[in-house]
C-alpha cells in the first residue's frame, strides 16, 4: 500500500533540482517587488508591489516546506517499504527442428534492358514574396509644449490619432538620474503605470507603448523622468486619441 513512496526516494535529487528553481524564482520576485517598492511614488504602485512580495513569499515557503517533505519521506522509506526480491526467471529450454535442405537454385532469367526515356529537364518558378509595408506614423498632431526641456516629448504629435504599437522620442534627462517612466489616463481619470527605464536619454527613441491595450478614445500620455531622491520636474503631458 505504501509503494507509491518509493519513487520518492528514487528521484529525490531530481525532486530537490526542480524545487530549488522554482524557490530561485519567487525570490526573483520578491527582489523585483521589493525593487518597484523603493521606486515607487504613487500609493497604487507601492501597493502592486507589496502584493507581488507577499506571493512570492507564500509561494517560497510552500516549495520549502514541500522541500522538507521529499527529505522526511526520502529518509523514512527504505525503513517502512522493503526493496522488492529479485525473482529468478526460469530459462526455459528450446528444442530446434531439423533444418530443410533447400531446394536446388535455378538460373535467374537475365531481363532485356529497357531504353530509358529521356526527361526534359525541370523548369522552377521563382515566387518573389510581397514587399512588406512598413507601419505608417501617428496621423495629425502638433507639436509638444513641455514645460522642461530635458523631459519632453517630441513625437507623436498632441492630439494624433494612433493605434498599434507607437513610437514615443523625446529627451528623459536630469540632475542624479535615476529613471523615467509612462503613464497614461483616460481625461479625467487616474494615471496607469506603463513602462520604467533606467538609462537616461539626452535625444531619441525613449521606448513604445502598445494602444492595444487601451479602449478607443481619446487619453493623457505623459513622460515622468525621476532623481535619485525621488524627485521630479513636470512631467510633459500630450493628448493621443487611440483609434
Amino acid at each position: 500500500m505504501l509503494e507509491f513512496l518509493r519513487p520518492i526516494a528514487l528521484f529525490d535529487t531530481w525532486l530537490y533540482l526542480g524545487l530549488g528553481l522554482v524557490a530561485l524564482f519567487f525570490i526573483r520576485i520578491i527582489w523585483l517587488a521589493r525593487r518597484d517598492r523603493v521606486r515607487s511614488i504613487f500609493t497604487l504602485e507601492r501597493e502592486n508591489a507589496n502584493t507581488r512580495m507577499t506571493r512570492a513569499f507564500i509561494g517560497l515557503m510552500i516549495v520549502l516546506s514541500l522541500a522538507l517533505g521529499v527529505y522526511y519521506l526520502s529518509v523514512i522509506t527504505p525503513t517502512i517499504v522493503p526493496p522488492p526480491q529479485e525473482t529468478p526467471t526460469p530459462t526455459p529450454l528450446l528444442v530446434l527442428p531439423d533444418t530443410p535442405t533447400p531446394p536446388p537454385l535455378l538460373p535467374t532469367p537475365t531481363p532485356s534492358p529497357t531504353p530509358t526515356p529521356t526527361l526534359p529537364p525541370p523548369t522552377f518558378e521563382v515566387e518573389i514574396p510581397p514587399t512588406p509595408t512598413p507601419n505608417a506614423p501617428p496621423a495629425g498632431g502638433q507639436t509638444p509644449n513641455c514645460p522642461n526641456p530635458n523631459a519632453r516629448i517630441t513625437q507623436p504629435g498632441t492630439g494624433a490619432r494612433v493605434s498599434g504599437v507607437i513610437q514615443i522620442s523625446g529627451a528623459a534627462t536630469v540632475d542624479n538620474f535615476d529613471y523615467y517612466k509612462f503613464e497614461f489616463r483616460p481625461l479625467g481619470g487616474e494615471w496607469s503605470f506603463i513602462q520604467s527605464y533606467d538609462n537616461a536619454v539626452l535625444g531619441g527613441v525613449l521606448g513604445s507603448w502598445n494602444t492595444g491595450t487601451a479602449s478607443p478614445g481619446e487619453y493623457e500620455f505623459r513622460l515622468v523622468v525621476v532623481d535619485t531622491i525621488g524627485n521630479y520636474p513636470e512631467p510633459c503631458v500630450i493628448r493621443l486619441i487611440v483609434q
